[in-house]
């Protein structure tokens, strides 16, 4: 059966890009970056190779890019205790789009953060695995 990988971001800064997943929402630097002169740097980074995100910062000379108007959000599950989580977060700068509350369907507790890309990332707390 066929699985998902990984999604691909553009970023407009690389560095402040991967701080951002790796410092702040601690997910590891899986690979790279890697410089591909004249083309794109990119980076790598998830809690593992099984489901990741790709970051590239294109070289070639263009305007900031922007969300598109069909991107919705990335979504990553907390390691214990959202609310701690995003209490984290906020103390480490990171702009909070919406405080923990319940999903629609009232099973898990879920927040938005954005990264520095303006990307909204929605923060889960764990599954109960028994769900």
């Amino acid at each position: 059966m066929p699985r998902f990988l990984h999604t691909s971001i553009f970023v407009n800064d690389m560095q402040e890009s991967v701080d951002f997943y790796t410092e702040k929402l601690g997910l590891r630097l899986l690979d790279g970056p890697y410089h591909y002169p004249g083309n794109a740097d990119m980076a790598f980074v998830g809690s593992d190779w099984n489901a990741y995100v790709e970051l590239v910062c294109d070289l070639e000379a263009h305007p900031p890019y922007e969300l598109g108007n069909r991107y919705e959000h990335l979504a990553i599950e907390a390691d214990g205790d959202l609310d701690a989580y995003v209490a984290a977060l906020k103390a480490k700068g990171v702009t909070v789009l919406k405080e923990p509350y319940k999903s629609p369907g009232g099973t898990r507790a879920i927040a938005f953060v954005e990264d520095p890309n303006g990307i909204p990332i929605e923060l889960l707390e764990p599954r109960h695995r028994d769900l």
